[in-house]
């Protein structure tokens, strides 16, 4: 393969892994909270907390491959 098309490969496999990121950090802030609610009995607000943080997490990260997809 040529560089470009490296590069090309490079770009598909970033753009593919955004949903990705976003769906896995949703999840690890869900059962994170989840766990600590059981352990703190604070049932459900750091569900809730630890979901939107990752949330926040996930919006971020795709912020980040986007602009670095743009920048190539």
């Amino acid at each position: 393969m040529t560089r470009e098309d490296m590069r090309w490969v490079r770009k598909a496999g970033l753009a593919s892994s955004m949903g990705l990121i976003l769906v896995a950090s949703i999840l690890i802030g869900y059962f994170f909270g989840s766990w600590l609610d059981s352990k703190l009995g604070t049932s459900p607000y750091l569900m809730m907390l630890f979901t939107l943080l990752g949330i926040a997490a996930g919006f971020v990260e795709m912020v980040r491959i986007a602009i670095q997809l743009s920048r190539d």
